[in-house]
This record gives C-alpha cells, structure tokens and sequence, in this order.
C-alpha cells in the first residue's frame, strides 16, 4: 500500500481532531508540517514559504471535498489542499508552532486581506474552506498585525492586493470572512460551486456573532428545501451537518422562550 500523502492524513484525521480527539500518533503531524515550501505548494514560486503541497508540481491536482464538490481547476485545488492541511493541524492544537502559524497567515494573505469585491480573487469553495482557518485560530479576536511578508513577489500584484494597505489583524480578517458568509448566504449564485454543507459547519464555530447569526438564518432555510442526489458519503456528510444545524436552531429557539420568560430580547436567527 503506497504511503499516504499530507492531504491524505489530514482528511483521514480529519474527523477526529473536529470532533475534539486527541492525536495518536504525532509523526503523522511531522509528515504533513514536512512538504510546507515545497515545489507545488501555493504560491511557493512567487516567494510563499508557508503553504503546503499537497501536489507534486506538474502532476494533475483535483480533490473532492467530504461534501461532495469536486474543486474546477489545479491552483484551486492546491490552495484547497493547503487550507485542509492547515485546518487539521489546527485543529490538533498546533497553533503554537511557527510553521502552523505562518501557513495560518499566509492563507489569509492569498485570500481575506486581497482587494474586497464578491469573493476576494479566490473560488466560493476556497472561501468557504478557509471559514474554518477563522474558526479554529486562536487569536481571531486579536488586533495583532498578522506578520504577512509583504516583500515576496507574489504579493506585489496591485490587480489583486492594495498595495498602499499592508496592515491586517486577525480581527480584520473574521470580520472579512463573516462579511462574506453573510453575503453569499442570501443567494446561492454567490457561492458557486460550493454547497450550502460546506460554509454551515465553520460559521457554527462562530455563532456568537450577529451576522453569522444572519447568515445561519439564511442556510438554515436554504437547508430545508436543498435535496439533490450524489455519492453516499456526501449525501452522509451533509445529513451530519444538517443534524448540527437543526440542534443549533433549537437550542436558539429554546434559549428565546426561555428570554421571552425573562421579558429580554428575541435573538436574531
């Protein structure tokens, strides 16, 4: 059996570093935390350092996601693969390692800290991936400067950044991303190519606040006229977070009687 690739242990591990399980066997980190900066990762050519590649360079690159979509071409699979791999190791409770930390930062520099506009120069499905990177980051209340190398080429291109606004914070990027969650979740054609499943999980993650309160609202009906046919495992993954989402709107709805009792405000959801 050939040995399983970086992308491979951080979807096989995936679950259960979600889930809240401990990692048994911390080479398996080792292994992935091996191929960040090697050729194939994102942006690694233009001066990037801190992506994963998760594709040899020149080989074809595609990937599924457990929801089911397919990613539509090769850079938007390679920077899908870099935020899965990141999302693992976070997840694991690697985030205080430099390494963890720099793809961190240099995911929301190719995606959140680009020039605004519908979806940041970056695919509906890569968005709603790195949803998770601003779930599970530690910091993301923190008006901390994220320390993006702002010298490497690939962030010279004033097409796609500023080049006169450098100064990000974690906080600036949640609130960002939480922009964008609120605005696709109103009309499907925001999120192209990406399913309603894969943008739900992560903003649950996030929903003390009140825009993603709004965009759950949105999801939560979308959720309850989507029904469409695919292979089992995702129709299986997305009856998994539909089961979430449902006990979330409940307790909303439980916690509101009970703060009608109390003569408070109902809850915006």
């Amino acid at each position: 059996m050939p040995e399983q690739t970086a992308l491979d242990l951080a979807l096989a591990l995936w679950p259960r570093m979600r889930d809240g399980g401990a990692v048994e066997d911390p080479s398996d980190l080792d292994r992935m935390l091996a191929v960040q900066g090697l050729p194939g990762a994102p942006g690694v050519e233009r001066g990037v350092l801190g992506t994963f590649a998760c594709f040899p360079p020149g080989e074809p690159a595609s990937l599924t996601l457990a929801t089911g979509e397919v990613t539509a071409s090769e850079d938007e699979a390679r920077f899908v693969g870099h935020l899965l791999v990141t999302r693992t190791l976070l997840a694991a409770g690697m985030h205080v390692d430099e390494r963890v930390t720099q793809a961190l930062v240099d995911a929301h520099a190719l995606s959140w800290t680009a020039k605004g506009g519908e979806n940041y120069h970056q695919t509906p499905l890569a968005l709603a991936t790195s949803l998770w990177l601003v779930a599970l980051d530690p910091q993301s209340a923190s008006d901390r400067p994220l320390p993006i190398d702002w010298d490497v080429p690939a962030y010279a291109d004033g097409e796609r950044w500023d080049l006169a606004y450098r100064l990000f914070s974690h906080y600036d990027v949640r609130e960002r991303a939480t922009d964008w969650a609120a605005y696709v979740s109103g009309d499907s054609s925001r999120h192209a190519g990406c399913s309603i499943w894969a943008i739900i999980e992560p903003l649950l993650r996030m929903a003390e606040e009140a825009r993603v309160r709004i965009a759950l609202a949105a999801l939560s009906e979308a959720a309850e006229r989507d029904r469409g046919r695919g292979p089992a495992a995702a129709m299986l993954e997305r009856g998994r977070i539909a089961a979430l989402l449902q006990a979330f709107v409940r307790d909303v709805v439980r916690g509101t009687a009970s703060r009608r009792r109390d003569g408070r405000p109902r809850p915006q959801i």
